[in-house]
């Protein structure tokens, strides 16, 4: 049996590779540096615009407080020594400026760093070859940002399932909703106003962030930890878990949600959110 922890299993479909990673379409050690002074708090706006990848970024000294999840305010502002940002997921953190001297903020992966994933952050005053050292954690936590207040009912509750079947060598994996493919699966019906209760069921060895588009929903669950007040349009459902979202029907009209990862959502993991 393939140990999911390892990666996909290895008669997996075709997948896409990279030789090259920008940051502000710039490769690390291109460019301008970030310049910054001693004392000062700087608000960093970070997209992730991978079709498909994650990334996972510290700045070797310096925590990363988190204001805000996809331009939605956090109730719990923390400072955490990473951030993780899956396809489309956007990050709003204030670093204070305390570790005078020349530094990576870049991806965590040797890999993708080494391609280019990062940017120099260099202080007033201080000159030489920017340092990095990897972070002690690399954990990401939606619930760090939540807190423990209760929901209110739903007026329905729905399960999203999603599974993979493998394309083997040569061809490309095709994802399923509730066992169908877009665009087969079958609409999500909602009525205006009301309250729903969705599952995200990732039955799969691969990350998932799913994207409902012009609505934001509140993460109620993230594996086993419930949370509230966390608002957000993209959530990456991990690997053989489950999370739970409360998405209120509150834009009408035919709505498309799909896997942000470029290559699911070509090959089926699509679906519609239909107002009745």
């Amino acid at each position: 049996m393939q140990d999911i922890r390892k990666g996909p299993p290895r008669d997996n479909g075709l997948e896409v590779m990279y030789h090259a990673a920008s940051f502000n379409d710039k490769a690390l050690g291109s460019g301008e540096p970030i310049r910054v002074k001693t004392g000062e708090r700087v608000l960093f706006h970070l997209l992730n615009a991978s079709a498909t990848d994650d990334v996972t970024l510290a700045l070797p000294g310096h925590d990363f407080e988190v204001i805000a999840l996809d331009g939605n305010p956090v109730p719990n502002s923390r400072a955490v020594p990473v951030v993780t940002l899956a396809p489309a997921e956007r990050i709003d953190v204030i670093v204070e400026m305390k570790q005078p001297g020349v530094w990576i903020l870049g991806a965590v992966e040797d890999p993708m760093r080494e391609m280019g994933m990062g940017v120099v952050v260099e202080y007033a005053g201080q000159h030489g070859a920017p340092q990095w050292s990897k972070p002690q954690s690399s954990s990401w936590d939606y619930t760090l940002f939540g807190t423990s207040r209760g929901h209110p009912e739903p007026d329905q509750r729905i399960n999203l399932t999603f599974e993979k079947i493998l394309g083997g060598h040569g061809g490309f994996n095709r994802w399923t909703i509730n066992g169908k493919s877009w665009p087969d699966v079958d609409p999500l019906v909602v009525k205006e106003g009301q309250r729903y209760r969705i599952m995200l069921d990732n039955r799969s060895g691969d990350d998932h962030p799913v994207h409902f588009h012009r609505h934001t929903f509140e993460l109620t669950r993230v594996g086993q930890k419930t949370t509230a007040g966390v608002l957000k349009d993209t959530v990456n459902v991990p690997r053989r878990q489950s999370v739970e979202i409360d998405l209120v029907a509150d834009d009408p009209g035919l709505t498309l949600y799909h896997c942000h990862m470029q290559l699911h959502m070509d090959f089926g993991f699509m679906g519609l959110l239909k107002y009745v």
